[in-house]
């Protein structure tokens, strides 16, 4: 398959081929095609050379930008619409008990009777309306609003609305274009969940590498006009591309010395009458030399954060806080300390008052109650998800000189250089960029500042996947204090040792990360559970501590059994994970890395042995978690 753009090849010599529940996440930088490619496959666009081809009977399932709705109707009403089908035979259903009551010696009109009921079940009669109310509650619309007007929605709700429309069809093939956009947290552990078990297969363009790695068990890379496939969800991909270029490296290099050595060899000899003909022979073989490209993923953004001077231990103390506007309080109660180092990721749902808090912490907002108490000797950045820190009409290099008139031209030009800047791009006024080069230019300015508290507002906003994962290593290796809000899970949860969740007006800390927020989330659920389905306190008694001798013995069996299957992985793992250092060195021999018939083999047994190291890891965690429980 070939996409051009013009004259110009957008992807080319694209193919592939997707299984029955194939988890695939298709990545690349922005503008490479990925929304093309799904426009191709979907029939919305015309590839310029080739096709995309669906077995017969599979229906594609994808979000355009137009939404299918009748806006005249009920949120409920709209979603009915997808089980026309169902509910036309529900009523044929209705008809055939009403003709069995006015007939019951009827026995052919029984046995239509029983058939029909049968296939009614079957189809999912008895269940639809369950399956809508589930997923209209995992998207975040609560009972009382599924009487209104499709018309009075949001944009954001509405495109909420289309997808749980098409998760309700139940398409054989997902098309998803960035799902994980305008979903909150709760709805997107929710979606994962529910797209794990889903029937169909799914292809998803996505920049959240949580998501990705928590859903995707192939990915499909698409740079510089190719597609490439990779094993695995993105973190192993991230490995495999990383291995794979420093093999490319090593190749690439290597031909480079032999050339270099043959065009001396050249020089030198072709004009001596002994050696001319030695000379035009080698020329001619480096001529028919098939040339190793070097590695693609060279050109990163470049991002370093330090600070000019420590702060002190103490770097923010927040009491009894209360934050909002003057008609309105956003949260309240707000009592968490931060110290030097720490990284605390703020979360909640969008409109909750995240913003708000860094802008009161910030001085651009008054306190409305409470106290912040800062730290000695702060100094203190803020990334405004807005990017309203820039002026639209000056151009990007004036941006950073108007700061820093002490530098030269040629050291701007460098810093704006190694965040991906070019010498076309630094003359443009900020009002002709991207949302993506914005974010690149706050960033740069913000590292320019060498503070020692950082305050970010979704900073990973605008950035593709690439970039995150280095503004993610910058914001690791600083040696300040950050207190961020994000939406981004993986980011979360490679960052923060705290969680501030912002929920029902009032904020709550976990001492944590992402996945610890969640376990302990998942504990309290399950606590709220057990009491609202409490026994009487008597008998509640005597099934806790009147155990018969046999349910403990049941039970010591199964503590035994379980402490067995950890032992067991824990050692399956050290194996692996030696097993797949080998692998990597033997694949790192340049001997190795320059012979493509050799890696292949190689890789394969990587793959193969980081794939168990996954399959043992699940069972350990799944064991591990099961034996707290004792």
């Amino acid at each position: 398959m070939e996409q051009r753009f013009g004259a110009t090849p957008l992807f080319s010599n694209v193919n592939f081929s997707i299984e029955n529940n194939a988890r695939i996440g298709l990545v690349g930088p922005n503008g490479v095609g990925k929304t093309t490619l799904l426009k191709i496959m979907t029939g919305r666009q015309e590839a310029s050379q080739g096709e995309f081809t669906v077995n017969k009977g599979i229906e594609l399932g994808y979000i355009a930008q137009e939404h299918d709705f009748d806006e005249e109707k009920s949120i409920w009403d709209e979603m009915l619409t997808v089980f026309q089908p169902l509910i036309a035979q529900g009523q044929q259903l209705e008809k055939l008990q009403y003709a069995v009551a006015d007939h019951p010696e009827d026995s052919d009109l029984l046995q239509r009777l029983d058939q029909a009921q049968y296939n009614f079940e079957q189809a999912g009669g008895y269940t639809y309306q369950a399956e809508i109310k589930s997923m209209l509650n995992g998207f975040n619309f609560p009972q009382e609003t599924w009487n209104k007007q499709i018309a009075s929605l949001s944009g954001g709700e509405k495109t909420r609305l289309s997808f749980v429309k098409l998760l309700l069809k139940k398409p054989p093939l997902l098309l998803l274009d960035e799902p994980t956009n305008y979903l909150d947290l709760d709805t997107l552990d929710w979606l994962e969940s529910f797209l794990k078990n889903y029937p169909g297969a799914i292809l998803t363009v996505s920049h959240d590498q949580y998501f990705l790695d928590h859903l995707a068990t192939q990915i499909f890379e698409l740079q510089h006009g190719q597609l490439t496939v990779f094993k695995g969800n993105y973190s192993q991909y991230l490995k495999e591309r990383e291995l794979r270029d420093q093999q490319q490296e090593a190749a690439y290099e290597k031909q480079q010395e032999e050339i270099k050595r043959e065009e001396e060899f050249i020089q030198k000899n072709i004009v001596r009458a002994s050696t001319t003909k030695q000379a035009q022979s080698r020329r001619k073989a480096l001529e028919k030399m098939e040339l190793i490209d070097p590695p693609k993923h060279r050109s990163k953004v470049r991002i370093n954060f330090s600070s000019e001077r420590p702060s002190g231990k103490e770097v923010l103390i927040l009491k009894d806080l209360a934050v909002g506007y003057p008609d309105k309080t956003m949260l309240k109660d707000i009592s968490f300390q931060i110290n030097k180092g720490d990284r605390v990721a703020i979360i909640g749902q969008n409109g909750i008052g995240k913003s708000t808090l860094l802008k009161t912490v910030m001085k651009q907002l008054p306190v409305k109650h409470g106290s912040i108490k800062y730290g000695a000797s702060l100094d203190i950045g803020y990334y405004d998800q807005e990017l309203q820190g820039l002026d639209y009409s000056k151009t990007v290099i004036d941006t950073i000189w108007d700061r820093h008139k002490e530098m030269n031209e040629k050291d701007i030009r460098s810093i704006l250089a190694s965040f991906l800047f070019t010498a076309k791009d630094i003359d443009k006024k900020v009002s002709q960029l991207s949302g993506g080069q914005r974010a690149r230019l706050t960033l740069t300015v913000l590292s320019m500042e060498h503070n020692n508290f950082l305050l970010m507002d979704e900073p990973t906003n605008h950035l593709d996947l690439d970039a995150k994962e280095v503004l993610e290593q910058a914001l690791a290796d600083y040696d300040g204090t950050l207190l961020f809000v994000s939406h981004d899970r993986y980011f979360i949860n490679e960052l923060a040792n705290k969680i501030v969740v912002a929920k029902d007006g009032r904020a709550k800390i976990y001492e944590g990360n992402y996945s610890y927020y969640l376990n302990e989330k998942a504990k309290e659920e399950a606590r709220q559970q057990e009491s609202a389905s409490e026994q009487p306190a008597a008998a509640k008694a005597v099934s806790e501590n009147k155990l018969s001798y046999q349910e403990q013995k049941k039970r010591d069996s199964e503590k035994r059994k379980l402490e067995r299957q950890v032992a067991q992985a824990e050692k399956q793992l050290t194996e692996l994970e030696a097993k797949e250092k080998e692998i990597q060195q033997q694949m790192a021999d340049p001997a190795i890395a320059a012979d493509f018939g050799k890696l292949g083999p190689l890789q394969e047994d990587l793959t193969n042995v980081q794939e168990k190291i996954n399959e043992v890891t699940q069972a350990w965690e799944e064991a591990s978690l099961a034996l707290e429980d004792f």
